[in-house]
């Protein structure tokens, strides 16, 4: 959905926009597309139903959202990209940070959930 969203924005500012390639792969958010195939490709090999995306990132699908809309992109794709906002709002709220140990990349443990009081 990302890349779908990425992708439309892109071409919407290639017919629309007056701005140079730089200019509209920045606007799109298209520059974050070689490093989300990456991880889209391990996600994938490892079973795992999400792709990461660091919050510095989250930047580049509000500008193709934001350009989507301003440079007349399709509905439903809009639609979509609104939800991925939201989405990213969401998750924004559950981020932890990175750290390394011992070489390798990990994230702080979740905070604890509160002890279920109603379970038998």
């Amino acid at each position: 959905m990302l890349a779908r969203v990425i992708e439309h924005a892109r071409l919407c500012l290639t017919t629309h926009s007056a701005g140079d390639a730089e200019t509209i792969r920045n606007a799109s958010g298209a520059e974050l597309l070689p490093s989300l195939y990456p991880r889209a490709g391990a996600a994938l090999a490892w079973g795992v139903p999400i792709v990461p995306v660091l919050l510095s990132e989250f930047r580049h699908v509000e500008a193709a959202v934001i350009n989507l809309e301003s440079y007349g992109g399709h509905e439903t794709v809009l639609c979509e990209g609104y939800d991925l906002l939201k989405r990213l709002d969401e998750l924004e709220g559950r981020a932890r940070p990175a750290r390394t140990v011992d070489g390798v990349l990990t994230l702080a443990a979740a905070r604890p959930s509160a002890p279920c009081t109603g379970c038998p």
